[in-house]
């Protein structure tokens, strides 16, 4: 949708909100505060989340909707201090807190008590297992549209009976246990004769990952001639393994991570695709979407189905257990990589 368009039905909205939302403690036009909380803070992929985040709060901005927005987490991925980072926002009593979990069952209680302190939730990127812990979850990408994607690519580039080995991050992770499952799923179907030799965790640092890569290689190769790396930590991390042993052309390595991190291997030969989203698109609707729901903003009933505005992007539905999804992957490769900076 044209950006003109939008905003017109932005203040259209907005006028909506002021009649129908009046008597809440919430004026759509004062200024509303929004954390948000990665999984951790040093990695590229979430400081693009963090990008797009902030170009929505400019953009709300100048509707006349300011936002004071705050970014902090973990340094590295650690649940137990991410839920203290979440505690300590709750005391502060913002209106909103974006989310990326990084145990599906261990943030439920603390998001659980946003909640009830009347804080607006809403997850990105990683998920938790309770959907009554959030408001809403902005789905990166359909997981079996994701794994899919993946197995295709394998299956092109090793073939249908490929051994695959999984580099993931922490056995509770949602997001990725969700594409194993969906992977598993999917080679069942369309590639019967493929298996996955292997599942890693390198719990999203850079060193384990690194170590898990070179005990793949080491172990498991020639049986695994495929690493799929499903984090962005690890998949420049298993692309730095196949380089150092000497298996570039040899052991297909592909996965998800930003194409900053993978334009030197892509350069180097040593991968061929790189499979993601746009993070800063991920970051900017779901900023879109908490602010949507603090100011009473959410679009409802539009043939039984609710929406979120999304700026510069478009309208989303919300789906089924509050789900709404950004998109369809996108496969970076050497030929177009260098059209991206993030």
């Amino acid at each position: 949708m044209k950006r003109g368009i939008f905003i017109v039905v932005i203040l259209v909205l907005l006028s909506i909100s002021m009649v129908a939302f009046g008597a809440s403690n919430t004026n759509p036009a004062s200024p509303i505060t929004i954390y948000m909380v990665p999984k951790f803070t040093g990695a590229p992929y979430f400081t693009a989340c963090e990008q797009g985040a902030l170009q929505a709060v400019k953009e709300l901005d100048e509707l006349g909707l300011p936002i004071k927005f705050y970014y902090m987490g973990p340094s590295t991925a650690n649940t137990e201090d991410e839920i203290k980072t979440i505690t300590s926002i709750i005391a502060l009593h913002p209106d909103a807190i974006l989310y990326s979990s990084n145990d599906a069952q261990a943030l439920i209680p603390v998001l659980k008590q946003a909640k009830a302190a009347g804080i607006k939730v809403v997850g990105f990127d990683s998920d938790v297992a309770d959907p009554s812990a959030r408001d809403l979850f902005i789905n990166q990408v359909n997981f079996t549209t994701l794994a899919k994607t993946l197995i295709d690519l394998v299956a092109q580039n090793v073939g249908p009976d490929a051994g695959i080995a999984i580099l993931s991050a922490d056995p509770n992770a949602a997001n990725q246990n969700a594409w194993i499952a969906a992977m598993k799923a999917y080679m069942a179907q369309a590639y019967p004769k493929m298996h996955i030799v292997t599942i890693q965790y390198g719990g999203d640092l850079p060193g384990p990952s690194y170590q898990d890569s070179q005990t793949i290689i080491n172990t498991y190769y020639p049986q695994a001639k495929a690493l799929v790396a499903i984090t962005s930590v690890a998949f420049p991390m298993a692309a730095q393994a196949v380089l150092d042993a000497g298996l570039s052309g040899k052991m297909y390595v592909v996965g998800l991570a930003t194409p900053n991190d993978m334009k030197k291997y892509f350069q180097l030969g040593v991968v061929k695709e790189d499979v993601l989203w746009n993070p800063v698109d991920l970051g900017y609707l779901a900023l879109y979407a908490a602010n949507d729901l603090v100011r009473g903003m959410m679009i409802s009933d539009i043939n039984g189905t609710e929406y979120i505005g999304g700026g510069k992007l478009g309208f989303y539905a919300v789906g089924p257990n509050n789900v709404v999804l950004l998109g369809k992957p996108f496969i970076f490769t050497a030929q177009n990589v260098n059209q991206f900076n993030f």
